[in-house]
């Protein structure tokens, strides 16, 4: 069933024409937007598991909804129904996502800051500014810092031949974190000296290899010790 106030929901804008008052308008377009970043955050997650920051910032969205529900219930505005599960649709890499990310954080920042300048009401505009300051300290900086990571990733993928689809596909705790480290030392070899560049241009299956490799001699000759200290 459509919401009654479908067109002012939609475009997140207060009708000072419509047949409901400014502050009923406000809340809903608020808890509106709110749905649409909860569902957009849970299908990244659901596409590429559960990775910060999709995966802390979707729980701050239930967070940012449960807020918004108690001024409804407060008020006496009925709470909008959610469309966004079934309209949903995300990008195909993890880099667009998070640009989406981006771009979805600063325009609630927007929208906040809009919705807080035609609304009096005093904990109506204490929650706004609430969740404003959290998207604009927590969740855009999590996000810009997360596009910085996927480029440095896919053009490390991109340098072997790997398409951006694929830059995420997971070899294991410890592979993922030599990939991430090596996607990041760019040019510089850093404090691997001349191993590095081999390393760097070296394929993810071959790192998930030497990780698990490594791991096991390392259980192995922590066990091979053991016994000669026992004996």
């Amino acid at each position: 069933m459509q919401n009654y106030d479908e067109p002012i929901l939609r475009l997140r804008s207060i009708d000072p024409g419509a047949p409901f008052p400014i502050l009923h308008q406000a809340v809903r377009i608020a808890i509106y937007d709110e749905y649409a970043a909860r569902s957009f955050y849970a299908k990244v997650v659901e596409a590429f598991g559960q990775r910060p920051p999709f995966v802390d910032i979707v729980r701050s969205e239930e967070r940012h909804i449960a807020a918004l529900s108690k001024q409804c219930e407060r008020l006496g505005i009925p709470r909008p129904q959610d469309p966004f599960p079934l309209e949903t649709r995300i990008a195909p890499t993890w880099l667009i996502n998070c640009e989406r990310g981006v771009a979805g954080e600063t325009a609630k920042i927007r929208l906040y800051q809009t919705l807080i300048m035609q609304v009096a009401e005093p904990e109506v505009r204490d929650v706004f500014q609430n969740l404003q300051a959290t998207a604009l300290e927590n969740h855009l900086p999590a996000f810009r810092e997360a596009v910085l990571d996927a480029i440095a990733q896919e053009r490390y993928h991109a340098a072997r031949g790997i398409p951006p689809q694929q830059a995420y596909v997971r070899h294991g705790p410890l592979a993922d974190l030599m990939e991430q480290a090596f996607a990041q030392l760019g040019v510089n070899a850093g404090p691997l000296g001349v191993v590095s560049p081999l390393l760097r241009h070296a394929h993810p299956a071959l790192l998930a290899g030497m990780a698990v490799g490594g791991a096991g001699v390392y259980v192995l000759k922590n066990k091979t010790g053991r016994t000669n200290k026992e004996n």
